[in-house]
């Protein structure tokens, strides 16, 4: 018998955060009360960080958001 795939709510809070001497607007996903990752700005893109490691840099905050759900997905 299948498992049923549960909803999980991920919630995207905006906070302030000291990244390399600069203070930048950081997305962090948010699971009940556990940060499974960061989207932060660069210059031109995004980079995507899970666990303190950089999974990947990306053109668009919606394949940043994708990306950190989908590495939370693999390990957890």
């Amino acid at each position: 018998m299948a498992k049923k795939n549960k909803d999980i709510e991920v919630q995207i809070n905006e906070v302030k955060k000291q990244v390399a001497g600069q203070t930048v607007t950081v997305n962090q996903l948010v699971i009940g009360k556990k940060v499974i990752g960061e989207v932060i700005p660069t210059t031109n893109q995004f980079e995507a960080w899970s666990d303190g490691e950089k999974i990947s840099t990306v053109k668009t905050l919606d394949a940043g958001v994708e990306a950190v759900i989908r590495a939370w997905n693999l390990h957890d």
